[in-house]
């Protein structure tokens, strides 16, 4: 197979693919078959069987990452349409958002720490909350390593996204506003994308200023906490 043809098999392969998980996860709603969790695991296991070239993956599925432009301009006009609303909501994003993020920069690496983790890992876990183009950009800020805390990021995601909203609700009973924020500040654009498809328009816009106000607290606290765990580069 050439490598244009591939990249052409990858790119519609993933579609493909993501479609017929969305319909298992419509068919048995749990949270084993969130329809992201189900394309990556599908597209590893063909990319390491079949030997496919991740630059030809790469090349395949740059429109689909393209796409995520107009997605995120949408994102925008929900939180327009909903913007008397989120401003009744301020006060618990703002304060939700930080708490949360703060706890998550030092109570994951200490975790990490407590189970035997080496710094370089306990450095990329602290990171995984905010999406992985803010994740590359602020590992090599705060000495993290990017390509350790990319996977990490995705994980997160995916694992934020499948869980987060039922174990909310379940143990908390958490209002679906309150889910919004929680899974956008912890679980980035892939937490966003599972409320959003829920289909209610204020929880899926706190999602999404979570999700923004998340990296921005990240991108603040970061070296704070980092000097504070003895993992990277202080304040500067």
């Amino acid at each position: 197979m050439t490598s244009a043809l591939a990249a052409v098999a990858a790119g519609l392969g993933t579609i493909l693919v993501f479609v017929l998980a969305e319909r298992i996860h419509a068919r048995w709603t749990v949270p084993w078959t969130n329809p992201v969790g189900l394309t990556v695991a599908t597209w590893v296991a063909l990319v390491a069987a079949a030997g496919l070239p991740l630059s030809a993956y790469e090349t395949g599925t740059d429109p689909l990452v393209w796409a995520l432009r107009p997605a995120v301009v949408a994102l925008g006009w929900v939180m327009c349409r909903q913007r008397r609303a989120l401003g009744r909501w301020a006060a618990p994003l703002l304060g939700g958002v930080t708490i949360g993020t703060a706890f998550s920069l030092v109570t994951t690496p200490l975790v990490a720490r407590w189970a035997g983790a080496g710094p370089e890992l306990q450095a990329a876990l602290a990171l995984k909350s905010v999406s992985s183009a803010v994740g590359v950009d602020l590992a090599g800020r705060v000495g993290a390593d990017a390509a350790l805390t990319v996977p990490l990021i995705i994980a997160a995601g995916i694992v934020g996204a499948a869980f987060g909203p039922a174990v909310l609700r379940r143990t908390l009973r958490s209002s679906d506003e309150a889910v919004g924020i929680a899974v956008g500040t912890a679980s980035h654009g892939i937490g966003t994308a599972a409320v959003a498809s829920e289909r209610r328009e204020l929880p899926t816009a706190l999602a999404g200023l979570a999700m923004g106000a998340s990296a921005i607290a990240t991108g603040a606290l970061a070296p704070f906490a980092f000097a504070l765990l003895g993992l990277g580069g202080g304040p500067g």
